[in-house]
Order: C-alpha cells, then structure tokens, then sequence
C-alpha cells in the first residue's frame, strides 16, 4: 500500500487519547446511573452474509446495524435520510435521478441495496434512488462494507445494504398509524395492520409521502429539489410449521416527478416545458426456511420484480393550465425491466462444532425494454454457484469461500474471499479480509442507443465486467459492565477496480459517447469509532479518513490520493419517568476533490465539492404506555443549501459550480399510534 497509508495509520493514533478521555469519565458517570434489568444490547442479531442468525459481535464480517429506533428518533422518511448522518458514507443529488451514494469512496453502481435479501431493481445512470427506498415497514439496515460478491454476486462490489422488514410475532392483532409534516413542504401519512396466530400471520402496511418541492426563492416555478409523491403497500402471508416457515411477500410503490422550468411569459402568451417522470416498481417474492437438526437448515426465496420508468414532457399553458405532450417523440420515452431471480442455500451453524459451512446457488434472468434499447429489448442470463466454510482453531475463526458464475453475455470471473476472525481476550477481537468483487455490465451500459437533439450515447457490448480488489484490517473492544457496554473500533481499508466502466467521447463535434472500460480505480482509508450506551443514554462518536484515485489523476498530477474527512457524534438521552428522550445528531463532510472528465469540453479537470455540516435535534415522547408516540424536531439547523463545487459537464447534466446538500433549516413533527391485542390461545 502507499505511503500515504502509512500516513493515516499515524494520524488514528491522535483519536485514541480523545476515546479514552471520555470513556473514563463516562465509566465513573455510569455507577452513579439507576440500574435497570436490561442488559445494553448492541443490535446483537444479524442475518445478512451468515449461516442463519448470529450475533454482531461473533460475525466474521465487518458490519453496521441502523435499528428502527434510530430511524424513529432521527426522523428519517427514507433510505437517503438515514445513511446522511453515516460515517464514510458520502450521498450525491441529482435533481432528477435522485439520490446515490458512495462506502469507502465506492460508486453507487456497486453498492447493492437489497430488501430481505431481494435486489432492489431500477438502477438509473447506475443507482437506485435512495429516496425511493421507504423505511415505513423496516426493522433494522444491516451494512456490510467490502465486497460480498461470493454471497450475492455481481453489483457487491463495494458493499450491501441489506433492509429487513418488520415482521409479526406472537399471537396477537396489531395496528399501527403514521402522520408526519415538515416546514419544507413534506406531508406523509402510512399505516399497517398485523395478525398472527401459531400457524399463520398476515401483515399489511402502506401510505403516501408527498414533497412539495423546494428552492432557495420560494416564489420560483421552478424547483431545484423537485415536487415527488409517492404511494407504497406491501402485503405479506406467512404460514408456519413444525420445523419451517413459508412466506409470499409483495411490495408496491410508484412515484411521480414533476420537473418545471422557470416558464416563459409574454404580453401575448405564458407556458412553460414540464416533464414527468413516473417510477413503478414491483416484486413478489416467496421464502421457504427449513430447519433441520445440529444446526442445518435449508432456505430458499424466489422473485419476481418488474421497473417501468416513464418520462413525458408537456407544453403547459399557464393561464388555462392546459397540457399537451411535446410532438417530438425524442422527449417521450418509456423503459421496462424485468427480473426473475432464485437463491437457494444450505447451511450447517452448529456453535458447538470447529467446522461450519455453507453452499448455495443464484440464478437471475433479466430483460430490458424500451425506444433507447438497441433493437428495442435486450436479456441476459446469470448463473452462480457458491461456497464458504468456517473453520474454528481455539480463538481463530476462518471464512473462505468461492463463487462460480456463467453468464450468457461476457466471461464472469472467479471470486474469492478470505475472512478472517481472531479473539485476542474476551474483549479484544481482530478482523482481517480479502474479498475479490466483480460488477457485469449493466443492459444499458451494452445496448443503449440514446439519440436526440441533446444526446447521442451508445452501449458497447464488448464490455468487460468491472473486477475489485478490497483489503481491511480492524480491531474491535467491547467491553460489558454494570448494565452498560462500551465499544471501540478502528480500521483501516485498500481498494482497487480494474476495468471501471465510463463513458468517452468519439466525436467533438456530434458528441457522440460510448461505453468503454477505461478507468482504474483505488481508494484507501481509516475508520474509528466509538460506542458507549448506558440504561439511559449512548454515545456514538466516529473519524474517517477516505483517499480516492482514479486513472484520470495519474495523467495529470503526481497526487497519489486525494484525501477528506468525515467526523460524527450521534447523543441520545432518556429520561424514564416522563419517558421523554432527547437526540442529537451531528455529522461533518470533508471537501472531496478528484480530477473528472468533462465530456462536452472534452479535457480534464480537477473537480471539487466543499465541506459542509448538517445538525439535527430531536426529543419524542411517549404516551398511553407507549401506544402513542409524538416525536418533533429541527433538522439542518446550520441552514446549509447548495455548497460550493465545480462539477464538470457528463452526457446526461451540465457543468456548475454548486452541489445540492440540503434544503434548509426545517421543523418536522411525527405522531405514531400502535394499537396491539393478543389472542387467546
């Protein structure tokens, strides 16, 4: 590794002394502390990557768990809400595409975001939008950062995220309603119904968010953040037997987009070019859980999702109000997706034996529609089988495995991993890791034929697919007392994309782009984190320190790495009497620099977006012994807007000299009331 990662070893060495400062303080604050009978737990169950449930503490991975309480008291609506106050997670805006995001300096194209295990299809210049990923019926996020390729194949690259919903127990009725306004223009309301018995329970949530849209001149037509409304449901059937469980899920959401211009007013006539851009999206999925003896079990899950993304532009009369669509049939577009997807496992978790394993197969089939699809639909095929095992040596756990993949399109490689666990004492572990990842080419990215008056962008079927390389190496101290746990984590990370798919300019004068695999990519970093949580309070506290590089800087500089920060503090008090709690959440973003093409100008230039802060303050309180819940808030109280950046032209947007970070100093209120009844037996 660099020089410069040596350099980032020396500088974890400073946050040490601050950790310590407070967790001594804090130790000696805790006796004076009401006890109570629960044990601190730190989201202590995991699902994501292992051989059934398991503890965060005993993963052999590397991992993040966001709980519903936390989503709850930060007043998050969606994905993007909550991963926003996360360390060494960076979220980009688009006015359009929505949100995206990057884990370890890692693009939005290889992060896969999956719901129970299920990709979450409708990928848009790469990236699922994030603020299309609703937390209405989430339990908890479970992250884990690296390549999980060996698990769930192509897109792993740079990590998943792995949403798990909410699901009944017990035999009882319960219901539950949602309400929440924010000063910015956002109105949401959404409800769920669960019942279960001891052998079936039926589950049904839904609800609508609506965004008025938002820019820095309320009095503009047109919005820089844009107008959305969305509506969402799923229904869930579960059945349930002796030794195993058998569920059909459904998800359903659609959204519309309303992006105006700022409208053209004469003595004569007024109108304006909207567009429309309508998002659907379906899956219907069915789980089959089986559990055998000495710890084997057999699971399997079958899906089917379809995306169907329309955009329409209209003239609109602004005196009449009348629409009609634009003749031009360039400006009306509609693309369909399809997937059908299978992943089958067996595994034995047997904790009192030196050897586990665990062997499956993924089968996925997808096919792509539309006028900006060569010959107007494409498909591809991808088939994987996969392996790991566990290996236990007194304190040292082993994980190797491998992945097998044939894919009717291009030659997918072979992809390893090795992970490995070592128990120094009872509270001092060290995690070390290799993990080779891969993404194929998207559909788009091999067959899209783009043509219009602004655009002229080609696939390229003889693409490779993107292959990676990520090393980390962490230590974790978890100590238990008095009803209290303090945690403290530092680690470091290397990563490396060879083949990295971008697009480049054929001709300067008709702007002609296509798909090549022209890039190389490394990022290298350190994380620290800290976590003390006693009865009535916790403290999350985290440093990081992320360079990236990519092919374009070693042309230009002798940079080896552009480095930025991150630094978070995240507090929360409960008072327990009043049963009233308190958060603050507070997360710093570095100023991010890489060189970039600018595809219209056809050069490279160093890009940049500046630092910025975003602080948050909420309190709730609960009421009726918990039945309702009203939780209020700030949220942005430093007022940030648009930061300072330079953002080279692409094919799809624009150069310019600001980035979207916020929207400004809001007030939000949310009222939850759960209705809850058990059956008698």
């Amino acid at each position: 590794m660099s020089s410069t990662l040596r350099h980032i070893i020396f500088t974890a060495i400073t946050p040490f002394f601050g950790v310590f400062a407070v967790y001594i303080p804090l130790s000696l604050f805790a006796q004076q502390d009401t006890v109570t009978n629960k044990t601190q737990q730190l989201n202590d169950v995991v699902v994501t990557g292992q051989y059934g449930e398991n503890s965060l503490s005993k993963s052999v991975y590397k991992m993040r768990v966001i709980d519903s309480k936390k989503i709850q008291s930060q007043g998050a609506i969606n994905l993007r809400d909550v991963l926003t106050n996360e360390l060494n997670i960076r979220i980009v805006q688009d006015p359009i595409l929505g949100s995206s995001m990057n884990i370890q300096g890692v693009g939005g194209q290889n992060i896969k975001i999956l719901i129970d295990g299920i990709p979450v299809v409708g990928k848009e210049n790469g990236s699922v939008d994030l603020s299309q990923i609703n937390l209405n019926n989430i339990e908890r996020i479970e992250m884990v950062e690296g390549p999980m390729s060996v698990n769930f194949g192509t897109d792993a690259l740079g990590g998943v995220i792995n949403l798990i919903t909410k699901k009944p127990s017990g035999q009882q009725l319960k219901a539950g309603i949602n309400t929440y306004a924010e000063t910015i223009g956002q109105y949401n309301i959404d409800g769920f119904a669960h019942l279960s018995n001891k052998k079936w329970s039926t589950s049904l949530s839904g609800g609508r968010n609506y965004f008025d849209g938002y820019n820095i001149d309320p009095n503009s037509r047109y919005k820089l953040w844009k107008p959305r409304e969305q509506y969402f449901a799923d229904i869930s059937i579960c059945r349930s037997f002796k030794n195993a469980t058998l569920r059909w899920n459904n998800q359903w959401f659609n959204e519309k987009i309303t992006s105006r211009d700022s409208g053209l007013v004469t003595p004569y006539f007024a109108y304006g070019l909207d567009q429309y851009f309508y998002t659907q999206r379906l899956t219907s999925s069915v789980f089959y859980d089986y559990k055998f003896s000495a710890g084997k079990q057999f699971n399997i899950v079958a899906s089917y999702s379809t995306y169907k993304r329309i955009n329409n532009t209209v003239r609109k009369d602004l005196v009449s109000l009348q629409e009609n669509l634009v003749p031009d049939l360039s400006q009306q577009d509609t693309t369909y997706y399809n997937q059908w997807m299978s992943r089958g496992t067996f595994s034995k978790n047997d904790r009192s034996k030196k050897y586990n394993y665990q062997v499956g197969y993924e089968a996925n089939f997808e096919n792509i529609q539309g006028n900006k699809i060569r010959d107007n639909i494409q498909a591809v095929g991808d088939y994987s089988i996969f392996g790991s095992s566990e290996i236990r040596f007194a304190k040292l756990l082993i994980r190797p495995g491998i992945r097998f993949t044939y894919n009717t399109l291009f030659k997918a490689p072979l992809i390893p991993s090795l992970n490995l666990k070592y128990d120094v004492t009872e509270r001092i572990s060290a995690r070390a890791s290799y993990g080779r990842g891969f993404r194929s080419p998207s559909l788009k990215e091999l067959y899209l034929n783009f043509v219009d008056p602004s655009h002229n962008v080609q696939g390229n079927p003889n693409l490779f697919a993107e292959t990676g390389d990520n090393f980390q190496l962490g230590v974790q101290y978890e100590n238990k007392f008095s009803e209290r746990v303090f945690r403290f984590e530092p680690s470091i990370f290397y990563n490396h994309i060879s083949n990295m798919i971008d697009l480049a300019l054929l001709s300067t004068t008709t702007l002609e782009a296509q798909y090549f695999n022209i890039n190389e990519f490394r990022s290298e970093g350190m994380n620290i984190t800290m976590e003390y949580r006693a009865p009535h309070y916790n403290l999350v506290t985290g440093y990081s320190y992320t360079g990236k590089n990519n092919s374009l800087m070693n042309l230009i500089s002798a940079n080896d790495f552009f480095f930025s920060n991150e630094a978070r503090a995240n507090f929360t008090y409960k008072f327990l009497k009043p049963d009233i709690s308190f958060s603050i959440f507070y997360k710093y973003n570095g100023r991010l620099q890489n060189y970039q093409y600018d595809i219209v100008a056809n050069k490279i230039t160093l890009g940049y977006i500046d630092h910025f802060s975003l602080l948050d303050v909420t309190a709730g309180k609960n009421f009726f012994q918990k039945s309702l819940n009203i939780t209020m808030g700030l949220k942005n109280i430093l007022n940030i807007t648009n930061v300072a950046a330079s953002i080279s032209s692409g094919i799809h947007s624009s150069g310019t000299n600001i980035a979207q970070a916020a929207m400004g100093r809001t007030f939000f209120v949310s009222l939850r009331y759960t209705f809850q009844k058990k059956n008698k037996s």
